[in-house]
């Protein structure tokens, strides 16, 4: 095998190139991305059930290393759950866990890394492990840069799995997350997806961990809102006429019917889209219900963004003075096109699973800490990739590499996730009639943040 020299990304004047220094290349082995030190932190006196708040120091920037194996002291084979208060047995406890990281950094290229998402998450999770460290908790981690459109998980399967990792993160390419969700079950290694949402990707597979809540769980997260704060007929799901807004209409009546025994508890609308062009005529004959007080999108792709932008437009148009709200999927958080003046006009309700509350007083430590260090504003992926690798590194120090069937006994809350992992099943289960057969795990916890006072707030 020939190497190949170490490289570095062009500058930018960005501290935040520090986190893709070193590299090591070869032909034939993806690159290991070395761990940054440089962020001390220092923990309050109080420490509450759910995570030990904390104050983010700064100190000044030394050369990247690479993380040593360190050796750490012996702990009880039990640990207390939180929340049951049940001793559960810490199975196969190690003194070091081998844990791989799998993310798209794109080293090779010269666009500023200060853009890349990805890169932001793993700057998250680097401050995240020396916090972890400090605990007493020591994981050697591999940054593996899966290059988007250039690497190929089959390939590299043998070099990921070669020294035998007790857990692994990513990748983000769905093609990729299949190949390696069927080749960890197999191996029997937790894989834990940051980034996807699926109830399809995998069947009776107690080693996958998707973090974040599938469609339906959005859609049921809406309809318990609805039920809560409108009677039946006040809430309008509106969409395209076609198979998709059919499906979802069915779905949402079916599951408020299991509440409220109602089965037509929502109203539907079908919006015509060249009306959405022609002038105010798109909701003439919704409006003619004077009951209407919300409107429901539950389109969530981006291929739908142009069509929801110009539904917004006509519908703020067209209310006039009518109170109305409009609830919907993350679609309408994340889009560019839709503004303030829609949040505002249009009363949003929005279901979200990762929402960052600027003013709350460890998000904005964080971010004082994230700027001096890296001399850019953390952006929600930072604060992801943080809540993330603290959270995992703490469950495998706490149960074992055994530690996802132990997820189930506490919900846990961090900057902006909270973690309530649960046995969830695929929308086509192999399993029928087992009453304790499940497909996989999933972070079940979802928000519905509003837009009051001029800034989105949770709600409920």
């Amino acid at each position: 095998m020939t190497s190949a020299p170490n490289h570095l990304l062009r500058l930018s004047g960005n501290n935040i190139m520090w986190l893709l220094l070193l590299f090591t290349i070869s032909c034939s082995a993806p690159k290991k991305v070395a761990y940054l030190e440089g962020t001390q932190i220092i923990k309050s006196d109080r420490v509450s059930h759910q995570v030990q708040d904390t104050i983010i120091q700064p100190k000044t920037i030394g050369e990247p290393v690479k993380m040593d194996t360190i050796q750490w002291e012996n702990i009880s084979n039990t640990k207390k759950s939180i929340e049951s208060g049940v001793e559960v047995p810490r199975l196969n406890q190690k003194e070091l866990y081998h844990v791989k990281l799998l993310i798209p950094l794109n080293s090779d290229e010269t666009a500023d890394p200060a853009s890349s998402r990805f890169v932001h998450f793993y700057a998250g999770a680097s401050i995240a492990l020396e916090e972890l460290d400090e605990e007493g908790i020591k994981l050697n981690v591999d940054i593996i840069d899966t290059q988007e459109g250039s690497f190929k998980t089959t390939e590299e399967i043998v070099s990921i799995f070669s020294d035998n990792p007790d857990l692994i993160i990513g990748p983000f390419e769905r093609d990729d997350l299949k190949i390696m969700t069927e080749e960890c079950k197999s191996r029997k290694i937790p894989l834990v997806s940051p980034w996807h949402t699926s109830s399809k990707l995998t069947y009776e597979n107690p080693y996958y961990i998707q973090m974040k809540p599938n469609l339906r769980l959005h859609f049921l997260k809406l309809v318990e809102y609805a039920i809560q704060n409108y009677n039946s007929g006040e809430v309008v799901i509106v969409g395209k006429n076609n198979k998709d807004t059919n499906a979802w209409i069915k779905y949402f009546q079916e599951e408020a019917a299991k509440t409220t025994g109602n089965k037509n508890y929502f109203s539907s609308y079908f919006v015509n889209t060249d009306s959405l062009k022609n002038g105010p005529t798109a909701y003439f004959n919704m409006f003619k219900n004077n009951n209407v007080k919300a409107i429901l999108f539950p389109h969530y792709s981006f291929d739908d963004e142009s069509f929801i932008y110009s539904c917004l437009r006509r519908l703020s148009a067209e209310k006039a003075n009518r109170n109305i709200s409009v609830m919907g999927m993350p679609l309408l958080y994340d889009s560019d096109k839709v503004d303030f003046d829609f949040y505002h006009a249009l009363q949003m309700k929005i279901v979200i699973s990762d929402f960052v509350d600027e003013d709350h007083g460890k998000i904005r430590a964080f971010r004082r800490s994230y700027l001096e260090r890296y001399g850019e504003i953390p952006n929600a992926d930072a604060v992801k990739g943080y809540d993330l690798m603290l959270y995992l590194g703490r469950s495998i120090w706490k149960y074992g590499v055994d530690f996802p069937s132990n997820l189930t006994y506490e919900a846990t809350s961090y900057l902006q996730s909270t973690f309530n992992v649960q046995q969830a099943t695929s929308d086509e289960s192999k399993i029928t009639n087992d009453a304790f057969g499940f497909d996989y795990y999933e972070n079940k916890y979802l928000d519905i943040i509003e837009f009051k006072g001029g800034k989105w707030q949770r709600t409920y």
